[in-house]
């Protein structure tokens, strides 16, 4: 919920403050939710894996700035040789790139870009319940 309010609020301001076109605001509110929830279960993972809080964010910030340059944050994934564009789609950022690309360049809906929501999906899935398991085993322990 953090992460889809903080991103709402980003994509308002950039609209109002600077004429950002989302294209299909619904659609991409819907991905920022989706990503959220990716985030969400890297965020458990890490934080049951993890037991120092500056460890946890000294490798959650290296681990996300690492896998934005990887999915075509920092160079536009459309310009990456056709071997490194497919180890991209490792990492969310890529399929999350591509469906805002769709949504801005394209005028695409949730339909256009449900394949992307359909990985986003089921890497939070696979990573909420890594954590989950991850999180119940750290607390046993400490117990």
């Amino acid at each position: 919920m953090i992460a889809f309010v903080q991103g709402g609020y980003i994509m308002v301001a950039s609209m109002v403050l600077f004429d950002v076109d989302f294209g299909n605001l619904a659609a991409a509110l819907v991905l920022v939710a989706v990503f959220g929830a990716v985030a969400t279960g890297t965020a458990m993972l890490l934080g049951a894996l993890i037991d120092h809080e500056g460890a946890a964010t000294g490798v959650s910030v290296g681990l996300g700035l690492v896998l934005a340059a990887l999915g075509g944050l920092m160079f536009p994934l459309d310009l990456f040789p056709d071997t490194l564009r497919t180890v991209a789609h490792a990492t969310p950022h890529a399929w999350g790139y591509e469906a805002f690309a769709e949504l801005q360049r394209h005028g695409g809906g949730v339909a256009d870009i449900a394949p992307q929501l359909g990985v986003l999906a089921a890497m939070a899935a696979v990573l909420i319940a890594l954590g989950a398991v991850a999180l119940r085993r750290a607390v046993s322990r400490a117990m």
